[in-house]
């Protein structure tokens, strides 16, 4: 037994474990979550009242911004609704919105890093112009159909830019505007070149280039100005994501808003990070062994290259899960995240903040679980980095 222990402990993951259990913040920290995800799952038989109930009858008023109690142990909000049901239940959501966002995020992240990483200085070459006779024979059906995924993609985008500036100038081109004819005129005679270019051309497209840019770009975007432009905009009944929402999740949708805006962002650093990676990694011999073998490129990215990536994707992942509960309780905090009736921490704050000096029960307790959940991920975030990390002295 002691052989089999011995031997088990110097298996990777026992090596990872004995590393992480010396790590006492990141274990104090995984504990919390631990404790956290189980109040979140049995909320139901927790909570000792139901979180969005109020109180009904002639003495209402008498619940109402009740101090902590016997019968209430964190006290009752401006409603009669009782904060410890409210925090349990709240636990549900920025969990939700947590895991949910960090999954979405690397999952894509990953995706778009290691594309941009793989196919870094080798241009994916685009084949517009009909399928022709070559002196060898005709093209492979593999090939056609990517010449004619690339024809139909090319004059597609061609298309949707055309749509785009008519919708934009249609209403200056009837009111008789100058510059509306111009810049339609304009856009049109650029598209009609790349439709004529593109009937006996080819495009060179290099995704690292691709990807890398739209990547900056977005970076320089002030982002919580356009998280809370977006939120009000997509909560909007008059915009049809919004009244998709709205018809397929009820009550729920602004947390699957949240979730879509915080996953539009919140790629960008996990892209960089593994696009670094696979970059180097490409190189390495059992890559190169792999391509000599006749292996795709998809099996050597998704087979060979990206499991060599899952310990800094972890880390991240961990890290990404306190940044989304924090930004979801700033959003919340502020009107444009998630709305009552659901309960969640960032807008129990804001019914809070108008009683902050007469009612202080009523901010402590989401704001200390705020803070204690971030806390606790980033410290687990730093055992991890440390404990997959081989030059660690843990």
């Amino acid at each position: 037994m002691a052989t089999l222990a011995a031997a088990k402990s110097r298996t990777p993951f026992g090596l990872f474990w004995r590393r992480l259990k010396r790590h006492r913040l990141a274990m104090a920290g995984l504990v919390i979550i631990v404790l956290l995800i189980l109040m979140a799952i049995f909320a139901p038989w927790i909570a000792p009242y139901d979180p969005t109930a109020q109180p009904t009858g002639e003495d209402v008023g008498q619940y109402y911004f009740n101090p902590p109690s016997r019968e209430h142990p964190l006290g009752t909000d401006d409603l009669g609704r009782d904060v410890l049901s409210r925090i349990i239940y709240g636990s549900r959501i920025s969990l939700l919105v947590g895991f949910a966002v960090a999954f979405s995020s690397v999952i894509l992240g990953t995706i778009m890093g290691t594309l941009a990483g793989y196919f870094s200085g080798r241009p994916l070459r685009f084949y517009l112009g009909p399928l022709r006779r070559e002196r060898e024979g005709f093209y492979p059906w593999s090939f056609a159909l990517w010449r004619v995924f690339s024809w139909f993609l090319y004059y597609g985008v061609l298309y949707l830019a055309l749509s785009i500036a008519w919708a934009l100038a249609k209403d200056g081109i009837q009111a008789g505007s100058p510059g509306s004819y111009l810049g339609f005129g304009l856009t049109l005679a650029l598209v009609l070149w790349a439709a004529w270019y593109g009937l006996k051309g080819q495009i060179r497209l290099d995704l690292d280039i691709l990807i890398s840019r739209l990547i900056d770009f977005m970076l320089t975007i002030p982002t919580l100005p356009l998280l809370l432009v977006l939120s009000a905009l997509l909560r909007d009944p008059g915009v049809k994501l919004g009244q998709w929402a709205q018809g397929v999740f009820g009550d729920a949708a602004s947390v699957f808003i949240i979730i879509t805006i915080l996953v539009l962002f919140g790629w960008l650093g996990t892209a960089r990070l593994v696009r670094g990676n696979i970059l180097s990694l490409r190189e390495q011999d059992y890559a190169t062994a792999a391509r000599a073998l006749g292996a795709t490129d998809a099996r050597i990215m998704f087979r060979h290259l990206v499991p060599n990536t899952l310990a800094p994707l972890i880390v991240q992942a961990t890290l990404q899960i306190g940044g989304a509960i924090l930004v979801e309780a700033a959003l919340s905090f502020l009107g444009f995240g998630i709305q009552p009736p659901v309960a969640t921490w960032g807008n129990m704050l804001t019914n809070a903040q108008e009683y902050i000096f007469t009612a202080p029960w009523l901010a402590l307790p989401p704001g200390f679980m705020i803070f204690i959940t971030v806390l606790a991920f980033n410290y687990l975030g730093d055992g991890l980095r440390d404990a997959l990390d081989p030059r660690s002295r843990l």
